[in-house]
């Protein structure tokens, strides 16, 4: 705190000060997914990669050589969020291009997967170099330059993976797609399926041009907006992104160890073990409900299953911190049914990360894909990411402040009453959707909860 002058700002400038520090990453990250669009359609996935992946590097190394400068360390952050929101996109795009359409969803899953991973070793880190180096300047360079090693075995792996073969034919290189598509299936040039498999991306590459045509942003735009049936499932994407930020979840992670000390967990090496198994029960929950939960109980009812139980966390929670705002902590250690009641408040809080994970966290993602038709899919969720970083980046500025103007409990009531409203809207909004998947081909059927039929998606 002392190197960036921190030490010597007021509370409400120090909860503004790390509100910026905490959210300007994931305002960069807006920029960052549209900005990677042309680049990605123009010049390739790899390529783009990189490019993301040097972006993310240099504002990396200005984190942490920026000497102590409030403004430098700002400005690094914004630009390491420019490529955080670049790989939020590209992955997702490149895998689904080279898999086999049997494994397709569980390597996209996989990947999603990994950057819950990834949460979970940077709070084990940050958890280890706390205990080794607290109060030192090492305590806050060696984890953010940490991250110049992922980066680079990121960058340099790219150099071993081949072009996406759907991006080739796109560009019309055939002979290559072919080669590419040969070597990643383990199978010879002359293979009926992999012949079949190129015809297959063939196909559909001419049918999304015959169904995009040559039309630019501002008739995708008048697509979206002017009838009436897509102007409602843009409506619901757009719903479902603001809900799925605002109910505080991503919130409540960056700030977690801060909200444990709220709870009763003494001492900085405590509070970061305690994020660390709060990470790790994300990840777990998260890989669980994708493989065992989502396709078998539904999209609706695991997303009204989870923001009900987040509901009650957050309930509970905030009704815990209001009635012992005026206890101390020797208060509430030395008083059995309130130090349970704090015991219970943070299982409360790992709790609503299992909700999260069974609703709010990957359905948006789910409906948004399946909603839309050929023509403004790719449009409307380019725009849908880009709010995702948007709100997310509005609920982590806000959440230092928010926790300091409501004495800390009132933040989880405004989240308790976000879910509240999700959870209404859901019922009377969010249909209920089949998917059934032929070939390269979606064909979507989605019912409202009257029985209705949202005719034309698909």
């Amino acid at each position: 705190m002392s190197d960036f002058g921190l030490d010597n700002q007021t509370d409400h400038e120090y909860a503004n000060t790390k509100g910026w520090i905490v959210s300007i990453a994931t305002a960069g990250a807006v920029f960052g997914c549209f900005g990677c669009l042309p680049l990605n359609d123009r010049f390739g996935r790899r390529f783009t990669l990189r490019v993301a992946t040097v972006v993310y590097i240099a504002g990396v190394l200005g984190q942490g050589l920026c000497g102590g400068n409030i403004s430098g360390l700002y400005a690094s952050r914004f630009i390491s969020g420019i490529g955080i929101g670049a790989t939020t996109v590209i992955p997702s795009v490149y895998i689904s291009e080279i898999s086999p359409k049997a494994i397709r969803g569980l390597l996209t899953l996989q990947y999603a997967a990994c950057q819950q991973l990834g949460v979970v070793f940077g709070f084990f880190i940050n958890y280890g170099v706390t205990k080794s180096y607290a109060g030192t300047e090492t305590q806050w360079m060696l984890p953010t330059l940490l991250q110049l090693l992922p980066a680079a075995l990121w960058g340099l792996g790219t150099f071993l993976c081949p072009e996406s073969p759907r991006w080739l034919l796109y560009v019309g290189q055939r002979e290559k797609a072919l080669t590419t598509l040969s070597r990643l299936r383990h199978a010879p040039l002359e293979d009926p399926t992999l012949q079949a498999e190129i015809a297959g991306m063939d196909a559909r590459i001419l049918h999304e041009s015959e169904a995009t045509g040559s039309v630019g942003m501002w008739e995708l735009a008048k697509e979206t907006f002017v009838p009436v049936e897509n102007r409602r499932r843009f409506f619901l994407i757009f719903m479902a992104t603001l809900f799925s930020q605002w109910s505080g979840a991503n919130a409540i992670t960056q700030y977690s160890p801060t909200i444990f000390g709220y709870l009763g967990i003494d001492g900085d090496e405590a509070k970061f073990l305690a994020t660390g198994i709060y990470a790790v029960v994300k990840f777990v929950s998260t890989l669980a409900f994708a493989l065992f939960i989502v396709d078998f109980i539904g999209r609706r009812r695991s997303l009204m299953t989870g923001i009900t139980l987040q509901l009650v966390t957050l309930i509970y929670v905030g009704g815990y911190l209001g009635g012992t705002s005026s206890m101390s902590p020797e208060h509430i250690s030395d008083t059995p049914g309130v130090s349970r009641a704090s015991t219970a408040a943070i299982v409360a809080i790992y709790f609503h990360a299992v909700a999260w994970s069974i609703g709010w966290f990957s359905i948006p993602y789910l409906v948004g894909s399946e909603i839309f038709p050929t023509k403004i899919r790719s449009f409307n969720m380019s725009i849908a990411m880009g709010f995702h970083w948007a709100f997310y980046f509005g609920c982590s500025r806000a959440m230092p402040s928010l926790l300091s103007a409501t004495h800390k409990w009132g933040a989880f009531v405004f989240f308790g009453c976000i879910c509240l409203t999700s959870l209404v809207y859901v019922f009377f909004a969010m249909p209920v959707s089949y998917i059934a998947i032929c070939g390269e081909r979606i064909t979507d059927v989605c019912v409202g909860h009257n029985g209705k039929i949202l005719r034309g998606i698909g």
